[in-house]
């Protein structure tokens, strides 16, 4: 047999064992991730072994070199990362596990991971939230994200909904903080405040309940206190671009917009894609305007704000500074064409509303165009006392009594009330429905808050002459008279009454 033919059966021989080693090496290559896999699970009960010995930076780098294959390892990582304040290292680590894990898992994940971009400026942060949803439609941490994205839309009952579901399941004090993010978008200010405590005593360390916390307390007049809290969740997460723009917002509740254009335009800067934290640079250069406002300087503001106008055209902050301004200045028309538009832009602006009420009411004298827009202020910020105040005042003067008397005792009836203008005008809303002891015990009120208001006085007066308490009248009229109050009627029944003619 020739060589070649030998060399041809050799080889037709050794194909069968030649393909058993090859079958074996492809064998091996196979095992090679099955063999992996238990060390990556290692890492993460390696990790938490670090940790509990306080090497929480060891267990970092176990993670680490875990989470490129392993979905729990790179969650656990996150996790980590978000409790140390790394906010973005923790987005990372979240959107590594989501695209390893499945089911609950993945929900998990991709929740957490919306939660984190939304206290970072992410505009992801509502595409993270539906995602999570969809892998794990019941899901706790879903719910969660999903809340806080209702919550943003401005769907409050939906997010107070989805928050009260996680509070039941245990969700602990990242539920409790969906809720108070959906009560504060609800406008009931004190609830939230109370649940954003709640979640702030369960969890020092969090960063979300703080600032909105600190949101609470400057929408309430006590931008003081928040000032330190922001200043302290800052420090411990420089990436928390949430925290940055309450800074600057309540920077301007303290008449500092001069430091607080620093803090807007580092969140500006920080955040990805988000057009709240444009607009806030926008927002701070109206109230840099408005300080000269509040300085005498209505024509500079007007100038100043006019010119930002154009620069904006479509920014409702920029619109409602320049109505306030030249409300300022008295000039209701123009104000009123601004005010509009800033509702129009933005109809959840409450503030805006309640200006382009106060045009309507105080400045042009027109009631009944008032309380469209009062009412939209109060039912956006329902705690407001100053909102329903006026729209009680608004509807008296727009002929609904009954209304306005609900309205007022509302405010009068909120604890720790203590002004006199809701009193006053309940007193002259029960006055004009013939309720003279209620109206009279409403004015009695008012003047124990602020004496010397002679329109109260006058009003107390009609009140005694209608239950025909003739000294009480006396007395009051002469208040009225004597504070220069001008009423012919009243002060002809006075000198009547005064000359010992009786009430009838």
């Amino acid at each position: 047999m020739k060589r070649w033919c030998w060399l041809l059966l050799a080889a037709l021989v050794a194909a069968p064992a030649i393909a058993d080693d090859k079958k074996k090496d492809d064998k091996k290559a196979r095992e090679v991730p099955v063999a992996q896999a238990p060390a990556a699970q290692d890492a993460v009960k390696d990790a938490e072994a670090k940790l509990a010995a306080g090497d929480a930076d060891a267990a970092i780098a176990l993670l680490e070199k875990a989470m490129g294959t392993d979905g729990m390892a790179a969650l656990r990582l996150g996790r980590l990362r978000e409790s140390r304040g790394e906010l973005d290292a923790a987005v990372d680590a979240y959107k590594a596990a989501s695209g390893h894990l499945a089911g609950p898992a993945k929900g998990e994940a991709l929740g957490r991971m919306a939660v984190v971009q939304e206290a970072r400026g992410m505009a992801d942060a509502a595409a993270s939230a539906e995602a999570a949803i969809a892998a794990d439609p019941e899901g706790l941490w879903p719910t969660i994200a999903m809340s806080h994205h209702r919550a943003h839309e401005g769907k409050a009952e939906e997010g107070i909904a989805l928050a009260q579901k996680a509070v039941a399941a245990g969700g602990g004090p990242a539920a409790t903080t969906a809720l108070a993010h959906a009560q504060e978008a609800q406008g009931d200010l004190a609830a939230a405040e109370a649940s954003y405590r709640q979640a702030m005593a369960s969890d020092p360390a969090a960063i979300d309940p703080v600032v909105g916390l600190a949101t609470v307390l400057r929408k309430t007049g006590r931008a003081a206190e928040a000032e330190p809290m922001l200043k302290k969740a800052i420090d411990s997460s420089p990436g928390a671009v949430e925290a940055y723009k309450e800074m600057a917002r309540t920077k301007i509740a303290l008449g500092r917009s001069q430091e607080a254009l620093s803090d807007a335009n580092l969140a500006a800067a920080m955040s990805e894609d988000d057009p709240e934290a444009k607009q806030l640079v926008v927002e701070v250069k109206v109230a840099r305007s408005l300080q000269d406002l509040g300085a005498g300087q209505s024509d500079l503001a007007v100038q100043e704000l006019t010119q930002l106008r154009d620069q904006n055209p479509e920014s409702a902050a920029v619109r409602l500074g320049l109505g306030r301004a030249l409300v300022a200045r008295r000039d209701a028309a123009a104000a009123l064409v601004e005010l509009q538009k800033a509702v129009e832009l933005d109809p959840r602006n409450a503030e805006a509303q309640y200006q382009l009420g106060y045009v309507q009411h105080v400045m042009k004298q027109a009631a009944a165009a008032a309380v469209p827009p009062f009412e939209k202020a109060v039912a956006l910020e329902p705690g407001n006392t100053l909102f329903r105040t006026s729209l009680g005042a608004a509807l008296m003067d727009a002929g609904q009594v009954d209304r306005a008397v609900e309205e007022l005792t509302k405010v009068t009836g909120t604890d720790g009330y203590s002004g006199a203008q809701a009193w006053f005008y309940l007193g002259a809303a029960q006055l004009k429905a013939g309720r003279f002891k209620e109206a009279a015990a409403a004015l009695e009120k008012s003047l124990a808050v602020k004496p010397g208001n002679a329109q109260a006085e006058a009003f107390l007066a009609w009140s005694y002459f209608g239950l025909k308490d003739a000294e009480n009248f006396k007395v009051h009229g002469a208040k009225a008279r004597s504070l220069g109050h001008k009423e012919p009627a009243l002060f002809d029944r006075l000198a009547k009454v005064e000359a010992g003619q009786p009430i009838k």
